[in-house]
């Protein structure tokens, strides 16, 4: 019994170790404005506004590209706004990043493919704003 206990609590240890969710936010909360990329791959797929209203000519850069995630279930941006709302609005989020980089737990993923670790904004509320 105590083998079968030790072989529990080590494969769950294991379990959480690979996990790329990261642990430790900022402290400091944020309201950000970002745009959803519909990329072809398993990455970050999030920008924020700032770097293209700034320059009208800014080509996204993959170091610029974050994940978000909800802090709570329930508080997702819904289904339709992928679909076709990416279109006519942004995101207004309020949250706060991650320390370390990661991928949440939430990031649904498209392909086999790992993602590669990149920012993370964990947001408490979410606004649509209509882009001009």
């Amino acid at each position: 019994m105590k083998i079968l206990k030790l072989t529990c609590i080590s494969w769950l240890i294991w379990l959480t170790s690979c996990s790329d969710q990261p642990t430790k936010l900022s402290g400091k909360t944020e309201t950000i404005e970002v745009s959803y990329l519909n990329w072809a791959c398993d990455c970050a797929d999030f920008m924020e506004t700032k770097f293209y209203t700034q320059n009208a000519n800014y080509e996204a850069k993959e170091e610029d590209c974050i994940f978000i995630e909800p802090s709570k279930k329930g508080n997702e941006i819904p289904d339709q706004y992928y679909r076709q709302g990416q279109f006519e609005y942004y995101l207004k989020l309020r949250g706060q990043f991650y320390i370390d980089k990661g991928v949440p737990n939430s990031y649904n993923r498209k392909t086999a493919e790992q993602p590669k670790k990149s920012k993370v904004f964990r947001y408490d509320s979410f606004e649509l704003v209509r882009k001009q």
